[in-house]
C-alpha cells in the first residue's frame, strides 16, 4: 500500500472514531474548545431523568405493543355518550373469553360487546361503556390469547362542540443537549403549560426522541444511550399531558445511526405497532397522518391513505406528517396535497416556525418543543378556523377523480387494416 492510500485510510478511519465514540471536547470556529455543560451524562434508567417514584405509570405506558391495534397510546378513540367504542385486535380467530374494561383514576368500567367479527386477520369489536362519565381513560383487553394495556386510548366526552381546539407540537428530541439546556428540562415545562391548557386533543408530528446523541451514555460502557430508553422516556413524558395524544413518527424514530447501540426503527414498532397511518373525525373535521421513513411509505399504505383522503374529502381536511419532502426528491405529501381537496397540513422537521397559506391550503410548519413552542388552533366551525390571532376561511372543494379515457381499439384496427392492405397490394403490383 502507497503512503497516500495509507494516509487516507488512517483519516477515514480517524473520523469513524470521531462519529461513533462519544466526545467530550468540542471546537468552535476559532479553534477553541468548548467545554460540554458540567452535568451528569450518564443515564442507564429513566428514573435518573424522571422520578419514577411519583410517575409510577411508567410501567403501564411503556408496556411493548401487543394484541390491541386500535385505539391505542398514538391513536387513541374521543367518543360521546352512547356512541359505540371500536375496537381492532391482533389475535388468532379462534381466541375467546374477550373481556374489554376503561380504567381512570377514579373509575372503572366494563365495555359491553356489542358486535364481533373476525376478518383479514383481525378482530373487529363494537362495545359500549357501562357508565357514561366524561374522562381520559386506558383500555384494557383480556382474551384466551392473552391481554394488553393501552394508556390513555379512550377519551369519552358528553358532546362536542365548536368551538374545539388541539395542540400542534413536534420535534421534542428527548434526550439532548442543545448548546447549554437539556431538551428534556424544557419539553416538560412546555408540556404542563399545554395540560393547562386542556385542548381537546394534541397532534404531535414526530421527532419525539434524539437518536444520536453523546451526552447521555450508559455507565457500564461508556455507548450511547440506547433508543430504546430515549423512546420509552418520550412516551412516559407525554403521557403526563393527560390529553388524547395523536402520535406519528419522524426520522429520528426511523434513521439508524452508527452512535445508537440498537434498532431505532424496531424499537418504534415494538411499542407503537405496524400501522404508519391514522384517521380520526372530530365533528365536521377529518384529520389523517402518517409517520416518516425512508424510502417513505409503502405502496400499500400511500394506497390507504390515498384512499382515507378521498373517501373523507367532502370534509374540510388536515393532512398531518413529519416532513412534506420525505422520501427526499419524492414528497409522497405532496403528492397528496397536489390531488386532493386539503385545507390544512402540520408538519415539522425544519426547527423553524412558519405559517402561510398557499393555493387555498394553511400550512404550519412547527418549531420544537424544545424550543419553547407549541401551537393551539381553536376550530371555529366546519370551515374556519383562528391560529396565532389570525382567522382563516376555507372554501370547500369536492373531490374529482381523475378520469381515466378509454381509447376505442376501432380507429387503430381500421388503420392497421388498411396499412396491411396496402402492403399486400404493392407487393401484387410489383409481382
Amino acid at each position: 500500500m502507497n503512503s497516500k492510500s495509507v494516509a487516507l485510510s488512517l483519516t477515514l478511519m480517524f473520523l469513524a472514531i470521531s462519529i461513533i465514540l462519544p466526545q467530550q471536547n468540542i471546537l468552535s470556529e476559532q479553534g477553541e474548545i468548548i467545554e460540554p455543560p458540567q452535568l451528569n451524562y450518564y443515564a442507564n434508567s429513566p428514573d435518573e431523568f424522571f422520578n419514577e417514584t411519583q410517575n409510577p405509570r411508567y410501567a403501564l405506558v411503556t408496556r411493548p405493543f401487543g394484541l390491541i391495534e386500535y385505539p391505542n397510546k398514538a391513536n387513541p378513540s374521543i367518543i360521546v355518550y352512547n356512541e359505540n367504542l371500536n375496537i381492532i385486535a391482533n389475535a388468532s380467530s379462534g381466541s375467546t373469553n374477550w373481556n374489554f374494561s376503561l380504567h381512570s383514576p377514579g373509575l372503572s368500567q366494563i365495555l359491553n360487546i356489542v358486535s364481533s367479527k373476525y376478518e383479514n386477520n383481525k378482530w373487529y369489536f363494537q362495545t359500549l361503556p357501562t357508565q357514561m362519565v366524561e374522562g381520559l381513560y386506558d383500555l384494557q383487553l383480556n382474551c384466551s390469547t392473552g391481554d394488553d394495556y393501552q394508556t390513555h386510548a379512550v377519551k369519552i366526552v358528553e358532546d362536542k362542540t365548536y368551538p374545539f381546539t388541539f395542540v400542534h407540537m413536534s420535534d421534542l428530541h428527548f434526550p439532548a443537549y442543545y448548546e447549554d439546556f437539556n431538551t428534556s428540562d424544557v419539553n416538560l415545562v412546555k408540556i404542563a403549560e399545554v395540560k393547562a391548557l386542556n385542548p381537546d386533543f394534541v397532534i404531535v408530528t414526530g421527532d419525539i426522541m434524539h437518536g444520536p446523541t453523546r451526552y447521555f451514555l450508559d455507565p457500564s460502557n461508556d455507548k450511547v444511550m440506547r433508543g430504546e430508553i430515549q423512546l420509552k422516556l418520550a412516551l412516559w413524558a407525554l403521557d403526563t399531558l393527560d390529553l388524547p395524544v395523536f402520535l406519528i413518527h419522524g426520522n429520528h424514530e426511523h434513521s439508524q445511526s452508527l452512535m445508537v447501540p440498537d434498532i431505532i426503527e424496531d424499537n418504534w414498532y415494538k411499542y407503537m405497532g405496524p400501522i404508519r397511518y391514522q384517521n380520526f373525525t372530530f365533528l365536521d373535521w377529518s384529520m389523517i397522518g402518517f409517520g416518516h421513513s425512508f424510502p417513505g411509505l409503502t405502496s400499500e399504505e400511500f394506497q390507504k391513505v390515498d384512499q382515507i383522503l378521498a373517501e373523507n374529502s367532502d370534509e374540510a381536511t388536515i393532512l398531518y406528517y413529519h416532513h412534506f419532502d420525505f422520501p427526499q426528491g419524492n414528497g409522497q405529501p405532496l403528492s397528496f396535497l397536489r390531488r386532493f381537496p386539503i385545507e390544512v397540513t402540520l408538519f415539522g422537521h425544519e426547527h423553524v416556525e412558519q405559517l402561510y397559506m398557499d393555493n387555498g391550503i394553511l400550512y404550519h410548519c412547527q418549531e420544537p418543543l424544545f424550543n419553547g413552542a407549541f401551537t393551539e388552533f381553536t376550530i371555529l366551525n366546519e370551515t374556519s378556523l383562528t391560529v396565532d390571532s389570525q382567522t382563516f376561511t376555507f372554501e370547500l372543494i369536492p373531490y374529482t377523480p381523475p378520469t381515466t379515457s378509454k381509447t376505442s381499439l376501432t380507429p387503430i384496427l381500421v388503420i392497421i387494416g388498411l396499412v396491411s392492405y396496402s402492403l399486400v397490394k404493392k407487393k401484387k403490383v410489383k409481382a
